[in-house]
């Protein structure tokens, strides 16, 4: 192997001179059949970054680009290719495997997706194939050949390729939602188990040099004279803050203070892990990557909030509800479902840095309404900068605070939306901000039908709303908001081949938890008290005082109802086919 310690090192830490990649020259000294063994393909170290680190960057890139090729053909195929059996049946598997979770009542966990659950065995059969495939794990004894144990040298490699891919899964405006059409909150779940691999990868490729060197009696001499191993340690302490801090159950609970500290911790390990590598072959290729990959986003981002969207202004309220309106006119497009990222311009809201908010209002074009449209957002205050932002809106009703809006990122394609024949909304909570702006998009887009805009669907839809809250103040705020938006819609007009039939269900559960919690009352079935309706053109509104709403029911219902109007042999949106639309139901969940 190199051997570092007899080369002059140079300040901060790197072998002098310095050089882009070091040399693979390599001349054996052992027997031929010694020779053979020790450059064979799983096993010469001078080539180690070329099978592992390579064949890991393959994989990732393998996985993107089929869902890239997907997204393209998604966006593109010619709707004669759409109406197909193969291409329904493929579209139904794939929703199949974006949607199905699995929850574990006792650990009260929701499994990410059954697809992403899939990536991950992946994920984890190729990289435990990888490092525990191969033999040795250590340098046979009765020969020198090297100090750097087989396992750890693989696992190193393969911790590095990784590194690119978790900087680009960090940021917002990242090539890979640009390539696949993955909104970047949806890829967080692969920047956290890829980074959790190569936490296990980089304690894989730390623990055998400590075997092999005590072994040796020499690790006390090697910590004392030879740096790298105190750049692989501050590198390796660095990475264990950010991979347990990471845990959802301590991020949650520290999130501002992770958050606060998260950069800084990742600044230390990747300069750290820039020197403990010292240009080891091909090592900093991949530093350049991340460091293009990263800044490319960074930049794409900020040009788009400092340049393109510019200074924006908010107007804070507190509602009757408790929760927070901040509206602020702006000239910026967005779809249904979007989030922006706002940054206050003030220092008791966190100058330095920007907060993901859901916008809760519909897009309209300035040049059809002779005015800007508003992004609102619903904010439910609870620690940290939403609680500010509460107590700022309670101390000055109506004040204005400049800010700046990163985004819109995620989102509801409206032309999707307007390939349904039912739309089912299911929100709780603070998530019912996220169900108005799906109610308007409905509601618009039959407007825009009405008016000729847009080519008519045929026959009536049907749009069903479920809000669900503990809170009484919080269900008379969304009962109030979703009549209003009802009453006033212009597609509740006699004409009966236009518009959606609407059906809306407000649920309050405190008094019902109560109940149900309480040991003389814990075996009662639902106290159900009558609902409140409201009925008026063509929607109703039906509000439960003391009631949960009968989800898995109420999909059952959605779906045999979509059932029972495309048949075999039946018609969508004029097309024929032969089995029953996967996209017939669209369904939406909007949850705090």
């Amino acid at each position: 192997m190199m051997d570092m310690n007899n080369m002059h090192r140079g300040i901060p830490w790197l072998t002098k001179p310095v050089m882009l990649h070091s040399s693979r020259d390599f001349k054996c000294k052992l027997n031929p059949e010694q020779c053979a063994y020790q450059t064979g393909h799983w096993r010469f170290w001078y080539k180690a970054d070329l099978v592992y680190s390579l064949n890991t960057i393959y994989l990732c890139c393998a996985i993107i680009g089929v869902f890239t090729i997907a997204n393209i053909l998604t966006r593109y195929a010619p709707d004669c290719i759409k109406r197909t059996r193969v291409w329904r049946a493929t579209t139904s598997a794939s929703r199949y495997l974006a949607y199905r979770g699995y929850r574990l009542p006792t650990l009260r966990y929701w499994s990410p997706s059954l697809g992403v659950i899939l990536l991950g065995v992946v994920g984890f059969v190729f990289f435990f194939a990888m490092t525990l495939g191969p033999k040795p794990y250590y340098w046979p004894t009765e020969v020198s050949y090297g100090s750097s144990p087989p396992i750890a040298t693989r696992a190193g490699w393969m911790a590095l390729a990784l590194l690119p891919f978790i900087l680009a899964l960090s940021t917002k405006a990242n090539l890979i939602t640009a390539c696949t059409g993955v909104p970047h909150e949806k890829l967080q779940v692969f920047h956290h188990w890829l980074s959790y691999a190569m936490f296990v990868l980089a304690l894989v490729h730390t623990f055998p040099f400590i075997i092999y060197h005590i072994s040796k009696g020499d690790m006390v001499k090697k910590w004392k004279t030879d740096m790298v191993y105190w750049t692989g340690v501050v590198t390796l302490l660095a990475q264990t803050y950010l991979t347990v801090m990471s845990l959802p159950s301590i991020r949650n609970r520290f999130y501002e203070f992770f958050k606060a500290t998260h950069l800084v911790a990742a600044l230390v390990f990747v300069l750290f892990f820039f020197f403990h590598c010292d240009f080891r072959l091909s090592s900093w290729d991949y530093f350049i990557a991340s460091g293009v990959i990263y800044m490319l986003s960074l930049m794409a981002a900020n040009f788009r909030t400092f340049l393109l969207n510019g200074l924006h202004t908010a107007t804070l309220e507190v509602l009757p509800s408790g929760l927070v309106r901040v509206a602020v006119p702006t000239f910026i497009n967005w779809t249904p479902g979007q989030h922006v990222y706002v940054r206050f311009l003030t220092s008791d809201l966190h100058l330095l840095t920007a907060h993901p908010f859901t916008i809760s209002s519909v897009y309209h074009d300035p040049a059809t309404t002779g005015k800007v449209s508003e992004l609102i957002f619903y904010i439910k205050p609870r620690g940290g900068v939403t609680g500010r932002i509460a107590a700022l809106a309670k101390k000055k009703p109506g004040c204005s605070k400049k800010i700046f809006i990163e985004g819109p990122y995620g989102g509801v394609s409206a032309h999707n939306m307007a390939r349904f024949d039912t739309i089912l909304v299911i929100a709780g909570g603070s998530g019912g901000g996220f169900s108005l702006a799906m109610v308007d998009e409905a509601l618009r887009l039959s407007e825009l039908e009405a008016t000729g805009e847009k080519p008519a669907h045929k026959g009536r839809r049907n749009l069903e709303v479920v809000f669900s809250t503990r809170d009484s103040a919080m269900a008379d705020w969304y009962t109030a908001e979703i009549e209003s938006r009802l009453s006033h819609s212009t597609i509740l007009s006699p004409a009966p081949e236009i518009g959606f039939e609407t059906s809306v269900s407000v649920h309050t559960t405190a008094a019902f938890e109560s109940a149900a919690s309480s040991p003389a009352l814990g075996s009662a079935k639902n106290p159900k008290a009558p609902a409140e309706i409201t009925t008026t053109g063509s929607f109703s509104l039906n509000v439960h005082r003391n009631a949960r709403p009968d989800i898995p029911g109420l999909l059952a219902r959605t779906v045999a109802m979509a059932h029972s109007q495309e048949t075999f042999g039946g018609r969508s949106n004029g097309s024929e086919f032969s089995f029953v639309d996967p996209l017939q139901c669209f369904m939406i969940l909007g949850m705090p």
